[in-house]
């Protein structure tokens, strides 16, 4: 009996956790999933570290459970996310017992527990849910007696819910409810910066996707091959320096025996310079079908359209080339391309033909030059990336690089194989052929005489 006559109250073991002193002297408990305020700390600090570096939502939802596990006693924990087109919170992630299971709950605001915890937008913390009026028995939670649900907000937005749950009466303290409170707000920036990296994950594979085909469809406008011309050994390379590029080739044969040549350099790289291309090319191939225009009057004539369509990036530098077989003569006219190279008789010189790039000046007229051609004579067309090749110490690959690299050209060599040694040899220089300086076009044109 106590003094005022009353007997002492008995307690459960269950009600009444047992006290033993630690190390420092401080009461602990055990015997329950109680989380003190030092231990709260410590938890809090070393999961929102962890969380926040996380971009994979099923990995933060994991690791978060399996943190959340070790200082509070559930048995079912669950993350819904709201649904903005649907307004309700749908399940994404559920652990049963230590074991994740598929859920597939959708509940609306309001409705339940979790609903209401999301309507009202805090934290709602049950000791006994079969006496609490709003609780709705989901599946897997027959057995549940107590509940605590943290929203998940992000600036006052409804990102989701949390919750936990439990068979045991009066599980979720109020630390507990504290703690993961402070804990949501981690989460729903984890879950921003998810969402974020998966949004922009999705636009970046888009456009890789859309890359590869506008790149496919780049090098099928690019001819595969000429129409054998008699007399001739021709091949090109074509290396853009990114996934689109602005230098082309073209070759044209007319109905009399002629063949066109064409290689262009658009200012600028990328998806703008391929599209310019695309148009140059286009224009080229529309005026080439009435064979009226000489290589003079070819390019003035794109000069002005490409002048009046006032599209950037501004300007194309072209060279367009007449070969006429039976003569074997070529008529070259130059818009800003680099000179032509002629080998003849292992000497290298420059055919002296300038001009100034198409799209700049409305009115520019063009120069024309004309050389008669002879057996095993050898011509190179190149873009500026040929020549302007970098090495790591900002050196140009340059004319003379170019000129003995030709000079001792095995005799005979195809000119498919002078490309490929062209190009080889711009790839050592560099140091780095997986990050070129500049896209890389090349025609080699070689007389044989037959």
């Amino acid at each position: 009996m106590t003094k005022k006559g009353k007997p002492p109250r008995k307690q459960s073991v269950a009600a009444a956790p047992k006290r033993r002193r630690g190390k420092t002297g401080r009461p602990t408990v055990t015997g329950t999933a109680y989380a003190a305020p030092d231990q709260g700390l410590t938890f809090l600090s070393a999961i929102s570290q962890e969380i926040t570096s996380i971009l994979d939502r099923d990995e933060l939802f994991r690791r978060v459970a399996d943190r959340v596990q070790k200082v509070v006693d559930y048995h079912l924990f669950n993350v819904m996310l709201w649904d903005e087109k649907s307004t309700q919170l749908q399940s994404v992630f559920a652990v049963y017992y230590g074991e994740p299971i598929r859920a597939r709950v959708r509940v609306p605001l309001y409705k339940g527990i979790t609903g209401f915890a999301a309507g009202e937008r805090k934290p709602v913390r049950v000791d006994d849910v079969r006496r609490d009026p709003r609780y709705v028995e989901f599946p897997n939670s027959e057995r549940v007696r107590s509940e605590l649900v943290i929203p998940l907000l992000l600036q006052g937005r409804l990102i989701g819910v949390l919750d936990l749950e439990s068979t045991k009466l009066k599980a979720f303290s109020a630390e507990h409810e504290r703690m993961l409170g402070i804990l949501g707000s981690y989460i729903a920036i984890a879950l921003e910066n998810s969402r974020l990296y998966a949004a922009s994950r999705e636009n970046e594979l888009r456009l890789l996707s859309d890359l590869d085909t506008a790149r496919d469809i780049q090098r099928q406008l690019l001819p595969q091959s000429v129409r054998e011309v008699s007399g001739i050994d021709i091949a090109a390379v074509y290396a853009p320096a990114r996934e689109l590029a602005g230098d082309f080739y073209d070759f044209l044969l007319y109905s009399d025996g002629r063949l066109a040549i064409a290689v262009g350099d658009v200012s600028g790289k990328g998806t703008a310079a391929a599209l310019y291309a695309s148009m140059a090319i286009g224009i080229l191939r529309e005026h080439t079908a009435d064979q009226t225009l000489t290589p003079m009057e070819m390019l003035a004539m794109m000069n002005g359209r490409l002048c009046a369509s006032n599209i950037s990036p501004g300007f194309v530098a072209l060279l367009f080339v007449h070969y006429f077989p039976v003569e074997r003569r070529l008529t070259v006219a130059n818009a800003g391309i680099p000179r032509p190279l002629l080998v003849r008789d292992s000497e290298v010189q420059e055919i002296k033909i300038d001009g100034v790039p198409l799209g700049i000046f409305p009115e520019t007229e063009y120069d024309v030059l004309q050389l008669t051609l002879q057996p095993q004579d050898l011509l190179i067309f190149a873009s500026d990336g040929i020549l302007e090749s970098m090495n790591a110490h900002d050196e140009e690959f340059g004319f003379e690089r170019l000129a003995e690299l030709l000079r001792n050209a095995k005799s005979g060599a195809s000119s498919k194989d002078i490309c490929a040694a062209i190009l080889a040899a711009t790839d050592k220089f560099s140091g780095r052929p997986e990050e070129p300086h500049d896209d890389r076009t090349l025609v080699v044109l070689r007389i044989t005489g037959n």
